[in-house]
């Protein structure tokens, strides 16, 4: 009877260390389904990343050398999400990726920057273009030639957009009789040209031109000042010249 009783624990031993075994493996299991599908999520979320920059992108410069190499980086997201987890909306997404790329035209493209709220945002997205572009590179995405052409390019157009914001701006403020203004937006604007290592035709006469603007602007404030002033003394002197108060004709003979 003692042996049956031990051959029944030893077997209820072994159902419990074989059902916990099983539990633990279903568990591991489990366990590595979830760490998948949280990488896949990763990956979709930084494939939507790209599209949002893509279309940001597009809508400040017309290239669709860097339009094209921004989706196929986000393409190729979509697959490695694909080889990790199988997903019904594969597919779907890369035709979308695919006909974005022949979207663009140029009248979408913004042709100027109103203020500084905008420069700052232009530059925060030409900053993550060029984010993506190095490590589209470093993926093999593109070649090394593409990607220094491409982050030139959007170099150009920024300092193009906030060399062209800055002079307006300027403008605007000389306009409204505001020197100091309008001299610190073309200074702003001549700074970037100068400091910029980009080299362009044009650049040096641009700077020249936005410096005629600063001295004409001074110049013009000089002489509204002379302007004014002889008008104030026209206003006090009658057409010979001669004080038309007694008061200041006194006074200057006091001061004989």
């Amino acid at each position: 009877m003692s042996y049956i009783l031990i051959i029944i624990i030893i077997l209820a031993v072994m159902g419990v260390l074989l059902f916990a075994h099983r539990a633990h493996r279903l568990s591991q299991k489990d366990k590595l389904n979830r760490q998948i599908k949280t990488q896949a999520k990763r990956m979709l979320h930084r494939a939507d990343e790209i599209w949002e920059i893509a279309e940001a992108t597009a809508g400040l410069i017309y290239s669709p050398d860097i339009l094209e190499a921004l989706m196929d980086y986000y393409i190729y997201q979509i697959r490695r999400r694909e080889e990790m987890l199988s997903m019904d909306d594969t597919e779907d997404l890369i035709h979308a990726a695919e006909e974005f790329k022949n979207k663009q035209t140029k009248g979408s493209v913004k042709s100027e920057l109103k203020n500084d709220q905008e420069i700052n945002s232009a530059k925060r997205v030409f900053s993550r273009t060029s984010k993506i572009l190095r490590t589209a590179l470093d993926k093999k995405l593109i070649s090394g030639q593409s990607c220094v052409s491409m982050r030139n390019a959007l170099k150009r157009r920024l300092l193009d957009l906030q060399v062209d914001a800055y002079e307006r701006l300027g403008d605007s403020a000389g306009e409204r009789g505001d020197p100091a203004i309008a001299t610190n937006y073309y200074k702003f604007a001549k700074k970037l040209l100068i400091e910029s290592d980009l080299k362009f035709e044009g650049k040096n006469e641009r700077v020249r031109n936005i410096t005629h603007k600063t001295q004409t602007l001074f110049g013009n404030t000089v002489e509204d000042q002379l302007t004014r002033g002889l008008s104030k003394e026209d206003d006090k002197t009658d057409e010979h010249g001669i004080p038309k108060s007694v008061d200041a004709m006194q006074g200057n003979k006091k001061n004989f």
